[in-house]
């Protein structure tokens, strides 16, 4: 297991853990039942609310690829809250899978973006893609052990993601400016905050802890 977090802990309900990464919170600080609590409920609020909101208000021509993809989100969130809950392989499966799956989904909505409703460019290109998500649910398996795996496969897949949706924003013609600054404002809080806080996070956990803890 890759632990961010060595912090010793008493035993909790869920322990031994089976996941392979620690995240780096205190496990079982306020429940013995539940081992982050706040990733937990962090979890559901930042990534399953806004993936209902997108079910339910996001996706008004009812079309699948937004339904799919919005619904991955919703499943993220509830997957992320179990997997930091109880530390559990099963349960990281379920919040990385979708990870991957949203990755996809999104592919498609970039390649069928100019496309007219019910009459996709790309006919084929679902039956790709779930041919494609079943072999990286293969190779997600193969190499749950090894958390780097996962990393390196989801950082790959959003940088392509990145640069698809940024040749359609900048390359095509007849795109507004609103579009630009939303993916210039997201991409410079990925990269210039979230990322290097996540690599800190990472890196210096056992010392966040001690000064969170002592708080």
């Amino acid at each position: 297991m890759t632990k961010a977090n060595t912090v010793e802990t008493t035993a909790g309900y869920w322990e031994p853990h089976t996941s392979s990464i620690d995240f780096c919170e205190t496990n079982y600080l306020h429940s013995n039942y539940i081992a982050e609590i706040h990733n937990v409920w962090s979890s559901i609020i930042g990534l399953s609310a806004v993936g209902l909101f997108g079910l339910l208000k996001g996706n008004p021509t009812k079309e699948i690829r937004y339904t799919m993809l919005y619904l991955s989100l919703f499943v993220i969130g509830i997957g992320s809250a179990c997997l930091h809950g109880a530390l559990h392989w099963v349960y990281q499966s379920a919040d990385e899978l979708p990870m991957l799956y949203l990755i996809i989904c999104l592919w498609y909505c970039i390649s069928e973006c100019e496309s007219p409703r019910g009459h996709p460019a790309n006919p084929h290109f679902p039956v790709l893609m779930v041919i494609f998500a079943a072999v990286n649910t293969v190779i997600y398996y193969a190499f749950q052990n090894i958390y780097l795996v996962f990393i390196a496969t989801f950082s790959t897949s959003a940088i392509v993601t990145a640069v698809g949706i940024a040749e359609l924003l900048f390359f095509r013609e007849g795109r507004g400016s609103a579009g630009k600054r939303i993916f210039c404002t997201g991409m410079i809080v990925y990269l210039g905050i979230s990322t290097p806080f996540w690599i800190f996070d990472m890196l210096a956990c056992n010392r966040v802890l001690e000064v969170a803890d002592n708080a």
